[in-house]
This record gives C-alpha cells, structure tokens and sequence, in this order.
C-alpha cells in the first residue's frame, strides 16, 4: 500500500516537531499519520550519545550529583537517573537542559534514521534466514530420506523439528543452498519429471493515451479538415514474428508495407524516420501529418512517432482508437483482406523480404476499386500528390492484366502453401 513508510520529508518534519518541543500527537497531526507510528519510529531509531561524566562513578548520572554531600548511591535515598521528559518524549531533542543534564542522551535524526531504514529495508530482503548450524541439521535429516524416495511435505510432516516450511525447502533447494551438502534439483523425485512452470510477466506500464484518444481525433479533424490521415497498422501470422507495418492513405485507398522483426514502438518508429529523410519534410508532411491506430503496445510510445528524434521537431499527429474498435480505422482493416490474399493467415512470413513485399504491394494499389469509381489506389495517389512522391516511395505500377493476387505471386509462399494443402489433404486421407 503507498503511503505506509515514511519518507525522508516526514522524517524531517518528525525532528523539526521534536526540536520545537512539540508533542507526538501534534507532529503526528502534521504529516498525517498516527500517534502510535511517530513513536515507534522515534523509539526505533533514536541515537544514544552516553554522558562523559567520567570518574563520579555512579553518582555522576544523579540529577542531584551536585548538591549532594554523601556521595554514596547504595544508602542515598535521593539517587535519582529517571528523566521524566525523556520518558514522554522519548529523546532530548528541545530539551534547554541537555547541555548540562549528566545522563545518557537520546537524539532523534532525520538523516541518520533514514539511512538506517534504508539499509534495513534492503538487508532483510536479501540472503537466506539461516544460520551454519541449522543449514547442516536440516541436511542430515533431508540427505538420507530424500535417497528413499520421500517427498519433502513427507519428510516435512513427520520431522516438526523442521520449522521451515516445505515451499521455503523447494526455494532453498532450487538456489543451491544445500549443494554442498549433497542435495539439489536431482534429488527432488517429481522435481526432475516435471517441466517448468511458466512464470507470470510483470505487468507493463499502461500507455498513456491522454490527448491522443479517438474523440481527440474528431477535435483535430474538425480544426483541421485539410490534413489527411493516414490509418497504421499491424499484420502478423506468428507472434513471434516477423510483422508487417502497414499505411493507409485515406484520401486514395494506397497502402504501404514494411518488415520488422520486432514488434516494438522503437522498430515501428523508424520507418517515420526513414520516410522523412527520404520524401523531406515538405512531402512527408502532406502524407503522414496525421496518423489513426489502434493502441497495440507497438504503437503505445507515441512521442516516438510525432517528433523528430534529431531535432526534436514535431512531425506528426497521432491518435489511438478506442479499445476493441477495429472499425474506427476501417480503411486499413478492409485493405488488409487483400494483403490475406497474397499472404494467408496459416503461411508464415519467414524468409520473405522487403522486396518481396513491395511488390505485393504494387499488385494490390495496381487493382481498381469501386470507391474509386474503378481507379486504382495507384492512379488516384498520383493524381493527388504526383508521379514524384511515388518514385521517391518506390511504388510501382502493374499492367491490370498482370496483377496477381494469391501466393502464386511470390515462388516462396506459393510452395509454402502447395505443401500445407498436401499436408492437409494427407492428414483427411488418414482420418
């Protein structure tokens, strides 16, 4: 739970209360916590600084050493070492007395006490809570029974001698504690059986999307309906990879692609940085001004995206569509089945280059659309923005008689794909 250890701020504010003399309800008050937790901490890390009253015995630590004549602790009835302020307070912090007072003196210290909690919070999280001597006792007991095939919640049960508990026996075995002494994984019976247990991910980060959500989008869009966009997306058929980044001009249906194999905000960011050291900024602007995705952990980082990373400029205009909302961007969702044409769902991108796939592009911005009014995606974008922007972009045009849109386009896919069919025709055959 946040809150619950004070920081080094509340500490400092506990030693301003104490040196002012204020009582440990008030401070408590002051920094907003308890009565109870000031004086456990005052209590937990006060400082003694013992008196160097030396050579008056025990009588130097009498608050009456100076007006007695006796002299004698054992018979005097007056000997008194109790310090009713220290009792209440707990230290000598703003006590006017100290200077002079005989006794040992207890200080409180900002500083110090959160050094001291520091290295308390950081020693009892490390090493093993176990001495030599219990280490070997455990040993002896579990060496032997572990040979005859007994469990450690076995052995567990039936020696209470034992105060560890059997998952903290697993966790000291698994590290290697008891190596030396013979025992590890290999003596565990089920331990060398058994796979590995797959082990929970820390949760990431959530991706702050604040002035970035799709109802931004529809702000920006009516302030500035001159900008086109530009929908990006994601396309892979192993989560391993590789992935295909995919643009889509609004304005024209052409869409563009681009390997990577790392699906992070990093890899994705860089074909920006690529195209705008390519088109220069005066054309990168008219295409990738503004840009609509969904909110894959790919796309999360978005400065990455939006500003320059020599110049730190801003470039682009990123939005993110609502969670689940794959209709938002409806134009690179759509353009995608023909990219499924070409590169089926069950066919693995591996070994297919960025050449490969610029060519699968050029087939399918070579193919008329009925939103075009039987323009291709290729026609309309050069009739917008000129034949240069699409040389600098490397798209070609193919002959409508010589577009090819199934595997059959790429040699790699299409055997890929003869094979998995003939596989599959084999596994029905057998069944």
């Amino acid at each position: 739970m946040p809150g619950v250890h004070l920081t080094l701020e509340e500490r400092k504010s506990i030693q301003f209360g104490l040196d002012s003399c204020k009582s440990k309800v008030e401070i408590a008050v002051g920094i907003s916590k308890s009565g109870s937790t000031v004086s456990k901490e005052i209590k937990r890390y006060k400082i003694a600084k013992p008196s160097n009253f030396y050579g008056r015995g025990a009588c130097g630590f009498c608050i009456h050493v100076r007006s007695c004549k006796d002299k004698r602790k054992g018979r005097c009835l007056r000997y008194e070492e109790f310090c009713e302020r220290l009792q209440r307070k707990g230290v000598c912090n703003g006590c006017d007395k100290r200077y002079i007072c005989r006794q040992t003196k207890y200080y409180y210290n900002a500083d110090s006490a959160h050094k001291s909690y520091r290295f308390k919070l950081s020693d009892t999280r490390q090493g093993v809570n176990l001495t030599e001597q219990d280490k070997n006792f455990i040993a002896q007991i579990l060496s032997p029974l572990l040979k005859q095939g007994q469990s450690l919640y076995q052995i567990h049960t039936n020696h209470p001698e034992i105060k560890l508990s059997v998952k903290t026996l697993y966790t000291y075995i698994e590290s290697g504690i008891f190596k030396e002494l013979g025992i590890n994984n290999f003596s565990l019976r089920r331990q060398v059986s058994m796979k590995a247990r797959k082990k929970t991910k820390p949760r990431k980060t959530p991706a702050n999307y604040k002035q970035h959500t799709y109802d931004d989008y529809i702000k920006f869009k009516e302030d500035n309906p001159d900008i086109p966009t530009t929908e990006m997306d994601t396309l892979y058929n192993e989560p391993s990879g590789p992935y295909i980044q995919t643009f889509m001009f609004q304005n024209c249906n052409l869409m563009l692609g681009f390997l990577h194999s790392e699906k992070t905000s990093a890899s994705m960011a860089s074909v920006l940085d690529r195209l705008e050291e390519k088109l220069g900024k005066k054309d990168y602007s008219k295409l990738f001004s503004l840009l609509l995705t969904d909110r894959g952990s790919e796309f999360a980082i978005h400065n990455l995206f939006e500003y320059n990373k020599k110049t730190n400029k801003l470039r682009s205009n990123i939005f993110y569509c609502n969670p689940q909302k794959p209709s938002e961007k409806p134009h690179v969702e759509t353009n995608h089945n023909y990219v499924r044409d070409i590169f089926p769902n069950a066919i693995s991108f591996k070994g297919i280059t960025q050449e490969e796939l610029d060519i699968a592009m050029a087939h399918i911005n070579s193919t008329p659309r009925k939103t075009l009014n039987g323009r291709t995606p290729y026609e309309m974008f050069k009739y917008l923005f000129g034949a240069k922007i699409l040389d600098k972009l490397g798209v070609k045009k193919i002959e409508k008689d010589k577009v090819i849109l199934t595997p059959q386009l790429l040699p790699l896919l299409e055997k890929r794909c003869r094979l998995s069919k003939e596989a599959l025709i084999a596994y029905y055959k057998q069944s």
